[in-house]
């Protein structure tokens, strides 16, 4: 409905209400300002916490913009992302460094103390010592270079007055939640955080099967990533469910910080054993005192098989703890967390009657004029394809009210051009806050938009697999569906009229009545019906 009552007019476009942008502004803002805080401290370097602050601030925000992209003119929203990299680069290379030389600091008190607690009258140093002396004086030199470069980026983003555009974009006036705003937090937005969790969870489960290699140096190091990106993402939208997700953050921080300490150890391991290499193909020049002499070397050996050895120990803490992340079911619940676990605003309190989302649906599709009539008409086989198939199928009349929707909205991504519109699509139904369905229905259309070109699984999308069981095969057939429909209208002219089928006891046949030769849109229709005979059972033959 409009703000006037009435219903809108298909190609009507009525400005939406953003209840997905006043959520961003509200989850922005805060981590702006954290990362705005520190750049006093920051600059003056006295204190290391100050650069692990503004890393993690900016690494969160850089995190988190993205998720509400669409929200800003795409020109600002680049040169934020720009700065933002280019500081958060400057940041963490010095904080490495840091971290580095906070280490070798502890790591030499530890060592040292062991090692005279153990004979007291030793005079000498532990035999770790001189590695660590030469690593410090290399580390220490490098932080000072590296703090001109943080103090040159801090310049830079201070000239671009970058902070103070974010802040007054995240800043605009909120509306107060009630009327349309509210019933659009509950329709607008979990279905978007359920989507860019579940992605995120599919790519750190995506390196699962490397838990189990202990030299996969570089996947356990994008397993870190992963983890990191999921984190964050889950802190985005915490508000949207009840208890926070405070459980999954935890867990995902877990694995984060023990990933990250094996990485650590990485490092180290990487950069002794280059060093060592270095030094053995390399004639020494005894007035040369930047190198390390042969009792450094001798002390590098040592350092290097310690580091290796907490590497092993840290590597079978994390196949542990996987392990046990595993027996708890923690992805499991995390995923019926995002349908089951939200909180009361974020979630429809009674059901939308079928016309209004209907008229809703027209609205939509008609703001992609160039595309109404493609989808009118596929929208008209998909249904007769259904009909036609009713006694065979025996899906209910939701089902083809689903079929319908999907018909009409598969398309909407063309308004950004032709390549990869079945994704635009997808995206633009899950976050759209005028269509009133709720988490599985609207992930069931917006999957079967997003493969209805053919090409790509549906398994490939993780909000798949965030459907019950029944609505996973719901989504097959009304996709199956679809995709024939789209194939027989496969040159946008309208020519097929009617199709019908004839179920017989080991396939189906259907039979095309067409205004002219649809020899092409047939053989287009045949090969988009792979999937037909997954979610029927049957085969079919289009004739």
């Amino acid at each position: 409905m409009t703000a006037s009552g009435k219903p809108p007019v298909a190609g009507e476009r009525p400005a939406p209400v953003r209840a997905a942008c006043s959520f961003g502004n509200r989850r922005l803002l805060p981590l702006l300002e954290a990362f705005a805080r520190e750049t006093d401290g920051v600059r003056a370097a006295e204190d290391i916490e100050y650069i692990h602050r503004m890393r993690v601030a900016s690494r969160r925000l850089r995190a988190a913009l993205p998720l509400f992209a669409s929200c800003y003119p795409r020109k600002n929203y680049n040169r934020w992302s720009e700065e933002l990299r280019e500081i958060t680069r400057a940041l963490g290379e010095a904080r490495d460094t840091d971290v580095q030389i906070a280490y070798l600091t502890r790591y030499q008190k530890r060592t040292e103390k062991a090692w005279r607690s153990r004979k007291p009258e030793r005079n000498g140093d532990a035999p770790t010592s001189p590695a660590v002396r030469y690593l410090l004086m290399n580390l220490q030199k490098r932080r000072g270079d590296l703090q001109k470069e943080v103090l040159s980026a801090l310049a830079s983003l201070e000239k671009s007055r970058v902070i103070e555009d974010m802040r007054t974009a995240f800043s605009q006036p909120l509306p107060p939640l009630r009327g349309a705003l509210k019933r659009s937090f509950a329709y607008g937005i979990s279905p978007v955080a359920a989507l860019r969790i579940e992605e995120r969870l599919c790519t750190l489960l995506a390196f699962e099967p490397w838990v189990s290699h202990p030299e996969a140096v570089a996947e356990h190091h994008a397993t870190r990533i992963a983890a990191k990106k999921l984190r964050y993402t889950l802190e985005v939208y915490a508000p949207v469910y009840r208890l926070g997700l405070k459980k999954p953050i935890a867990r995902v921080k877990a694995v984060q910080e023990i990933l990250g300490d094996l990485h650590d150890c990485d490092v180290w391991i990487d950069a002794i054993t280059r060093l060592l290499l270095r030094e053995r193909s390399l004639l020494r020049n005894g007035a040369d005192e930047k190198r390390p002499d042969t009792c450094t070397l001798s002390s590098l050996k040592l350092f290097l098989a310690e580091r290796e050895k907490e590497r092993l120990f840290l590597y079978r803490h994390f196949v542990r703890y996987w392990a046990s992340l595993k027996r708890e079911a923690i992805w499991e619940g995390l995923r019926t967390t995002l349908d089951t676990g939200r909180k009361m605003s974020f979630r429809p309190l009674v059901p939308v009657p079928e016309e209004e989302i209907r008229t809703a649906v027209a609205t939509i599709a008609g703001e992609f004029p160039g595309g109404l009539n493609h989808s009118l008409h596929v929208t008209t086989l998909s249904l007769m394809l259904f009909d036609s198939l009713q006694p065979f199928h025996r899906m209910d009349r939701r089902d083809r009210f689903l079929l319908e929707c999907a018909a009409m909205l598969h398309d909407i991504g063309w308004k950004g051009g032709r390549k990869g519109h079945n994704r635009r699509s997808a995206a633009m139904i899950l976050a759209e806050e005028r269509l009133g369905m709720d988490l599985a229905e609207r992930g069931t259309i917006a999957l079967a938009a997003f493969a209805h070109r053919g090409s790509a699984p549906l398994e490939s999308r993780g909000f798949f697999y965030l459907l019950s069981p029944e609505y996973q095969k719901k989504t097959l057939r009304i996709t199956a569906l679809l995709r024939i429909a789209d194939g027989l209208d496969f040159l946008h002219l309208g020519t097929a009229q009617e199709v019908h089928c004839v179920i017989g006891e080991t396939g189906i046949a259907c039979d095309v009545i067409a205004a002219a030769d649809v020899t092409v849109e047939k053989e287009r229709a045949r090969t988009k019906s792979d999937l037909f005979r997954t979610a029927f059972g049957r085969d079919l033959v289009i004739r």
